[in-house]
């Protein structure tokens, strides 16, 4: 298992940093579409709809609310969107923490988890647009939180495997620990020195950014623990099979749907304050 993602994250990490560094940002914001889409198809199947047919018109659907956010991704409203984001997802991460968050097996169509995945889906996918637009080293800062998040999942998984004994939330993901959250921020705290050092917000103290991104990489479970909830809801180890080692597209990118409008929450939030 560890082979394989090894291998996959080898082959997709050159096509992300060329994504990300090389295209314009209207080009990035297709080839995030995408990923978006892929994923889209995925939450259909998560979300109850087994018939291809009804898994692209939702996917369809998805697109065309990837249209409209475009259509509207001015400041002001990628601003409203990226702190509603991220006071939602304070809140999912405190919920799922709580331990009274009780997880079983529900089949059947699930209005819910679609509708609001799409809305989840359009938000990521709008902040990445976002943080990738802004005029100083903006495609530098989405690599950045991309870089962040990775050193974070590595720093969890080998923390949790080596010291993890502490549940982080059993009924939700058994595998998961305290310790390896700890593996995490640790990490966190170590990429927002080198974010200080590279100088790309300036006006922004030390301080400041290891707290926003050690917050975010902390928020960013909340995208895990609520994919886990609604494969667990669906009875399925991994949202796909597409990406070997790693599952599927959402399985991949649950972290970032919500640190990426965190992360540009607290951009805004800092830079209003600096």
């Amino acid at each position: 298992m560890l082979k394989s993602r090894v291998i996959t994250a080898l082959l997709l990490a050159p096509l992300v940093f060329i994504a990300v560094l090389a295209l314009p940002t209207f080009y990035f914001a297709l080839v995030m579409a995408a990923v978006v889409l892929l994923g889209s198809a995925e939450l259909a199947r998560l979300g109850g709809l087994q018939q291809t047919s009804a898994v692209a018109g939702y996917t369809l659907l998805q697109g065309l609310a990837l249209v409209l956010m475009y259509q509207l991704l001015d400041r002001q409203f990628l601003t409203a969107v990226a702190y509603a984001l991220a006071a939602w997802w304070v809140l999912v991460l405190l919920v799922l923490l709580s331990g009274r968050f009780a997880v079983g097996k529900k089949k059947g169509l699930k209005p819910l988890v679609l509708s609001g995945g799409m809305l989840l889906l359009t938000g990521c996918w709008g902040a990445l647009v976002g943080i990738h637009n802004i005029a100083f080293h903006g495609p530098k800062l989405v690599m950045f939180m991309f870089m962040l998040i990775w050193v974070a999942d590595s720093g969890a998984y080998f923390s949790g495997r080596r010291w993890g004994r502490h549940k982080l939330a059993p009924a939700v993901s058994p595998g998961k620990t305290i310790e390896g959250v700890y593996g995490a921020l640790a990490g966190a705290a170590l990429c927002a020195l080198v974010l200080f050092y590279l100088d790309w917000r300036p006006g922004i103290s030390m301080l400041q950014l290891v707290i926003l991104c050690m917050t975010t990489v902390l928020i960013s479970v909340a995208g895990d623990l609520w994919e886990s909830v609604l494969k667990r809801r669906q009875g399925v180890k991994d949202s796909g099979s597409l990406l070997p080692g790693h599952g599927g597209i959402l399985d991949r990118i649950d972290s970032q749907i919500a640190a990426a409008p965190f992360f540009l929450a607290g951009l805004l939030l800092l830079e209003g304050t600096s």
